[in-house]
């Protein structure tokens, strides 16, 4: 993958090097996709030798990563402080119906697995369900297992050639030059573009890019697309969103250009409840469940992007409002747009989030546990169109919280202290 910033181009000995580690990368996908291809003949010739011989019990044994959260964890943002999977045996015929529909899930994803890798054709998770609907019941179960394998032999899901469908959107003024030449303007379309998957020679382009939004949100996404202001806006900016909890594709195009362009601050604009703090953590600091999918070409920083700054919504955004003056008499709440009590959900997802390694007290994110708190003192949660009646538009919001100014193109991003309880950078680490 090539990349142009505003860094000096490299000299023709680093384009060798370059080729070279290419063909590295290439060698050793390869090698992968064998290595895969091995462990699941393996595992199927052990099933099949437990069907030849009727005494013996017929098991696969899974790592899984499914419901393990951040309570109790040994210190975040450190890979290594991620908890080891937890092993699952699948047995058949098992002790109950259930048990022999999971064995049988199993061997069939494996088997498609399989056939993807020897042919070397890439696969949804969403084409995989389709094939047997009535086998596998709902879209979750394929999810599940896939990710299971996954873990179990260690790798990617794309090294399974597996992929998640696309719902990540992207907009802004870059353009993406694809290998057989067809050339991508992010400014083209009026709805945004799918989140691309990024292949060896293509050529990203960010140069009029001064900073980076990740919006947890379509609605909010398409209401600055559509805004006055996104003409100045877009023309200076790269705005994402995956639609809720961030997809992996998302999240590998954002680490890409963090790899790649360092100096663009990246920040991220959430609802002011539970689920946006999770969401900025799985952004910020990657996922538990999907810890096998941290791996970044360098082996170093993975999926997370620790450089991810919280923009907004904090509490210090209402309370500095006209919004202030409601949040102690919970009776005006549903006179204020975007005002909301929480639910007996959201206060479960908080207290529990309070229990996290990032959380806890002393953890990381200490803004974020000030936060939860407030959130449960004032039973309150706030959705970003409370900015609307904060600041009379959240895009006239966006507009001075980032410096955005007509002509401003060449400047940096002026930095955000003052308009802060706490700085960006305190949130660092």
């Amino acid at each position: 993958m090539r990349s142009q910033g505003r860094r000096q181009l490299p000299c023709p000995h680093q384009h060798r090097t370059g080729f070279v580690k290419l063909s590295l990368s290439i060698s050793l996908l390869t090698w992968s996709r064998v290595q895969v291809i091995a462990q699941i003949e393996s595992m199927i010739q052990k099933v099949l030798e437990g069907l030849s011989n009727s005494n013996q019990q017929i098991s696969i044994s899974l790592q899984s990563r499914a419901n393990i959260t951040r309570k109790n964890g040994r210190g975040a943002g450190d890979p290594a402080s991620v908890p080891p999977p937890k092993n699952i045996l699948i047995k058949f015929p098992g002790s109950n119906v259930q048990e022999a529909w999971r064995f049988t899930v199993v061997i069939r994803i494996l088997e498609l697995i399989h056939s993807s890798l020897i042919d070397d054709t890439i696969m949804t998770k969403r084409d995989m369900y389709y094939r047997h609907p009535d086998l596998f019941m709902k879209q979750a179960v394929v999810d599940r297992y896939v990710d299971d394998l996954a873990c179990t032999f260690g790798v990617s899901r794309s090294m399974l050639n597996v992929v998640a469908t696309a719902k990540g959107l992207i907009a802004g003024n870059f353009i993406l030059r694809r290998q057989d030449g067809a050339c991508i303007h992010g400014l083209s379309e009026e709805e945004g573009l799918l989140v691309p998957k990024l292949q060896a020679e293509d050529l990203l382009e960010l140069d009029a890019v001064r900073w980076i939004l990740v919006i947890e949100k379509e609605a909010t996404f398409r209401a600055v697309l559509n805004s006055n202001q996104w003409r100045v806006i877009g023309s200076q900016s790269l705005i994402l969103t995956a639609k809720g909890y961030p997809d992996v594709a998302s999240r590998k195009f954002l680490r890409y250009i963090a790899d790649e362009h360092p100096h663009i601050p990246m920040y991220a604009l959430v609802d002011f409840d539970p689920d946006g703090i999770a969401i900025l953590s799985t952004y910020k600091h990657g996922s538990y469940r999907l810890a096998h999918e941290n791996v970044s070409n360098n082996q170093a920083s993975g999926l997370r992007l620790p450089e991810l700054q919280w923009l907004g919504v904090q509490s210090h955004h209402i309370t500095n409002g006209r919004a202030d003056r409601k949040l102690a008499d919970t009776r005006m709440l549903a006179d204020t747009q975007g005002l909301m009590k929480l639910t007996i959900r959201d206060r479960h997802k908080a207290q529990r989030m309070l229990e996290w390694d990032l959380c806890a007290e002393g953890g990381l994110e200490a803004r974020w546990r000030v936060e939860l708190q407030r959130m449960l003192m004032f039973n309150m949660k706030a959705e970003m169109q409370i900015l609307d009646e904060v600041a009379g538009s959240l895009v006239s919001w966006l507009v001075s919280e980032l410096g955005i100014s007509v002509g401003a193109a060449s400047q940096r991003p002026a930095t955000r202290t003052a308009a802060c309880v706490l700085s960006d950078d305190e949130l660092l680490f």
